[in-house]
């Protein structure tokens, strides 16, 4: 066998997928606030995204069964939905950036997933992307390319992360 060559650009790709309707299920819990607050940062929960607000709203945990489809929880409970595929979203984002800088010990605080600024009219708030908070030996924060999608019963995201020049030299 030939030896292998390594791969010719400082480049990561992590990917994962969150099914909603898991999500959905933690966050209409006892423990869905504090679920929230384990996956996105200070900066985040700051920005008061209109789509996490129905979290204030509960009082007591929703009875959900385990039998319901994803497609009567999301008519039955829209707002806790939109809320859940949200938070599916963030989470599936933030675990495919900690995947795709495999050099880091990231962890979901450490990874803020921001809306991208785009010059001129848009359709939506703009393309998410992913800043990865500084090391202790690094000036500045990184940025890493994000995508995220939703379909049905899950949401799935993909991120594109650079590897240091001092770990590519190798």
């Amino acid at each position: 066998m030939k030896p292998l060559q390594a791969f010719p650009f400082p480049l990561n790709i992590g990917i994962d997928i969150c099914k909603i309707s898991r999500i959905f299920r933690i966050l209409a819990s006892r423990r869905g606030t504090r679920f929230v607050k384990r996956i996105l940062s200070s900066e985040e929960l700051a920005r008061k995204d209109a789509r996490l607000n129905i979290l204030n709203k509960v009082k007591t945990p929703y009875v959900v069964g385990t039998h319901q489809s994803y497609e009567q929880l999301a008519t039955e409970y829209p707002e806790m939905w939109s809320c859940a595929a949200f938070v599916a979203g963030r989470f599936a984002a933030k675990e495919a950036a900690i995947k795709a800088h495999p050099h880091r010990r990231l962890t979901f605080h450490d990874v803020i997933i921001e809306r991208r600024p785009v010059e001129g009219e848009t359709l939506g708030s703009g393309p998410p992307i992913a800043r990865i908070r500084s090391g202790e030996e690094e000036a500045e924060d990184t940025s890493a390319l994000v995508s995220i999608s939703h379909d049905g019963n899950y949401a799935t995201a993909v991120c594109l992360g650079h590897e240091p020049k001092s770990r590519t030299e190798m």
